[in-house]
């Protein structure tokens, strides 16, 4: 039986197109993809801004509340002790609010970047006839004649969904 179905395959296989990508290569080399990693960037350092001069603010009135310590009163250093834990409550709030809005973005963005990677492979696929193309991190050994992260990086900087 399998004497029968090897010529079969062997036919079968003839017109059959393979290529290989290599995604991380993509997201990490192409203009398109840092473009866009170059704006979650640039939001990321404004969030950052954001914590340091909350959390700079937090140091000054730690700072003075142990240079004053020993001329207050029980009650103002009862106060400002409240006040201080009260600000690095809203610090630890703000840190984790803003992590998960920084994860929550990223995974976005990863999201469309990898959407729009798809898309191109999709269309180089059908305008080059490939049967199936691979992530190149699943193929245990394969010719690199069948590599095509470069064609596919180019498409993507050029904008060719």
């Amino acid at each position: 039986m399998l004497m029968i179905l090897l010529p079969l395959t062997s036919a079968c296989a003839a017109g059959v197109r393979i290529g290989l990508i290599d995604t991380k290569r993509v997201m990490m080399e192409s203009k398109a993809a840092m473009d866009a990693r170059g704006i979650f960037l640039k939001d990321l350092e404004a969030k950052r801004a954001v914590f340091n001069a909350s959390q700079e603010k937090v140091r000054s009135m730690e700072e003075e509340l142990r240079k004053a310590w020993k001329d207050l009163s029980p009650d103002d250093r009862k106060q400002r002790a409240e006040e201080l834990s009260k600000e690095k409550k809203e610090l630890a709030r703000l840190k984790t609010d803003l992590e998960e809005e920084l994860k929550k973005k990223d995974a976005e963005l990863t999201e469309k970047i990898m959407k729009e990677i798809r898309e191109n492979v999709d269309t180089y696929r059908k305008q080059k006839k490939y049967t199936i193309i691979l992530e190149k991190s699943s193929v245990v050994a394969a010719d690199e004649a069948i590599e095509i992260t470069d064609d596919i990086i180019e498409l993507y900087d050029a904008g060719g969904k």
